[in-house]
């Protein structure tokens, strides 16, 4: 009895150690694909950087725009890279809208909102899927909206602002 409970301590430690190395190598594959943090992903797209596998939605906003356009656009939030950006998702896109999609940052000076940052990505018309635009910082006194317009004269309308 001794040696059967001897070989089922020594499965279960083998099997321990196993699982321990198989998490640390998925651990230190989550921690290599982010490559930028903070102010250094301002301006580099998420996807490139390994931002998005750590991303989740700050906000989301579903619209139906004019020329049958139905999208729904998020703010993202990368807890990974310390970064946000905008990403969109076109369902119906009509031949003839161009968009442009802007995740927009503002930080607290005082009592007073200041411009941080505004990263855009263009939409063709007739384009469908997942778009998103380059990402900006994310400071703990920094607030993030995401913005649409039409293309070329097209006034922006924005979501509600997040933190």
């Amino acid at each position: 009895m001794r040696s059967g409970q001897s070989l089922k301590s020594t499965i279960t430690r083998v099997l321990l150690v196993f699982v321990m190395a198989v998490a640390g190598i998925v651990a230190g594959q989550a921690a290599a694909q982010a490559a930028c943090s903070g102010a250094g992903c301002a301006g580099l797209d998420p996807q490139a950087q390994g931002c998005s596998s750590s991303a989740s939605d700050l906000t989301a906003t579903r619209l139906r725009s004019t020329g049958a356009v139905d999208y729904t656009a998020h703010v993202r939030s990368s807890s990974g890279c310390n970064a946000r950006w905008a990403r969109v998702i076109m369902d119906v896109n009509s031949c003839c809208f161009t968009h442009e999609f802007a995740v927009e940052s503002q930080r607290l000076s005082g009592s007073t909102w200041i411009a941080a940052d505004f990263r855009t990505v263009t939409v063709g018309a007739g384009a469908v899927g997942t778009f998103w635009t380059n990402m900006v910082n994310n400071r703990s006194d920094d607030r993030v909206r995401v913005c649409s317009r039409l293309v070329p004269n097209g006034g922006w309308t924005c979501g509600n602002w997040a933190s």
